[in-house]
């Protein structure tokens, strides 16, 4: 038996004190930047990261039966959190998660965990599920559906090093790992099995998020975000939401494209069509980027080896991070319906 076997049986035999278990937590959690968390479940707001914990039972941990989405807290005001709540009740229909809380009561849940917080940036991630109460694959067995909601310190979706939104990034095919089901894929649910996977198949073969193929050779979208390209006629086109998520970013990109980049001659329309995997690879396309999470935009460089138009990073690319940026984090003139101020104590 090997040392570390042997450890990990030992203490299988000791009872911990709850002093002991909280003190074990605290050192297991560090600072990890979690900054609050909200819980149904326990009927408030902690600022421990070592209380911020989910029952076991819970459907959402052993059973993926729940559905979660995210916003972003940008200069203290919680940015485009309504749309984002609209795709988490439209999840919670389609994943049959029966609830109490109208959409108004889980705004104020989240500007609530917000104000605990007490940062004026950072991420948003809440989640929705049928709650504790067994191991069986029936939610029948749960009392109450639970909401849960963290504030946290914002990371770099594209790891750490140089900014992969200015740099761009070299993306591949995702041949091993199957596109999600179509029900799967339209809901934005716990289940993400298959998200990492074709990230991690990505980052093996050379890539960064990875790029999904569907079986007629159409591209569908990355591992957490939606795809848009530019032809060579000026088009910007991304793929329709046909057994892909609808992404809130792709939606808004596209909003500020017919807008802005048409007025300003950086495109000459908007189209949501099919998008053949052969037309990238060709001359056809002059820009690609990937993009989700409120601000990200990932301009791709090269896909498969082959460099995407010039291989750096475009001018339409550019000015959508720039304008992205600058209407979430308030230079932009954006819809105030879409900004929430977060009502800080003192």
């Amino acid at each position: 038996m090997s040392r570390s076997l042997k450890s990990v049986t030992g203490s299988t035999r000791r009872v911990l004190t709850e002093s002991e278990v909280l003190s074990r937590l605290r050192s297991k959690r560090g600072a990890p930047g979690y900054r609050a968390m909200f819980s149904s479940w326990i009927g408030g707001v902690v600022t421990d990261p070592a209380l911020m914990q989910i029952p076991l039972d819970d459907h959402l941990v052993h059973r993926g039966h729940g559905v979660f989405d995210t916003c972003t807290l940008a200069s203290g005001r919680l940015y485009r959190l309504g749309v984002h709540m609209d795709r988490l009740l439209r999840s919670a229909t389609l994943a049959r998660i029966e609830h109490p809380w109208s959409k108004e009561e889980l705004i104020e849940m989240v500007i609530d965990t917000a104000s605990a917080a007490g940062i004026r940036d950072g991420a948003v991630r809440y989640w929705m599920s049928v709650g504790p109460g067994g191991f069986s694959p029936s939610p029948q067995e749960c009392a109450e559906s639970c909401f849960y909601c963290v504030i946290f310190d914002p990371t770099p979706l594209g790891g750490e090093g140089p900014d992969p939104m200015r740099t761009g990034v070299p993306e591949v095919t995702v041949l091993d790992t199957p596109m999600k089901p179509p029900l799967l894929a339209t809901i934005k649910s716990n289940n993400y099995l298959l998200n990492v996977l074709t990230h991690m198949e990505a980052v093996d073969r050379g890539g960064t998020f990875g790029v999904l193929v569907d079986n007629d050779g159409y591209i569908a979208e990355s591992c957490v975000l939606n795809a848009a390209f530019i032809t060579s006629d000026r088009v910007f086109r991304t793929p329709p939401f046909d057994g892909i998520l609808s992404g809130t970013t792709i939606r808004r990109v596209m909003d500020l494209a017919a807008a802005e980049l048409t007025e300003e001659g950086l495109i000459s329309s908007v189209s949501q069509a099919p998008v053949p995997a052969s037309e990238v690879r060709g001359d056809l396309i002059s820009e690609m980027f990937l993009c989700g999470g409120d601000t990200h935009l990932y301009p791709v460089t090269s896909w498969d080896g082959v460099s995407v138009g010039s291989g750096d990073v475009g001018p339409v690319a550019k000015r959508l991070i720039e304008l992205l940026e600058s209407e979430a984090f308030g230079a932009g003139a954006g819809d105030e319906s879409d900004f929430i101020d977060v009502p800080y104590s003192d």
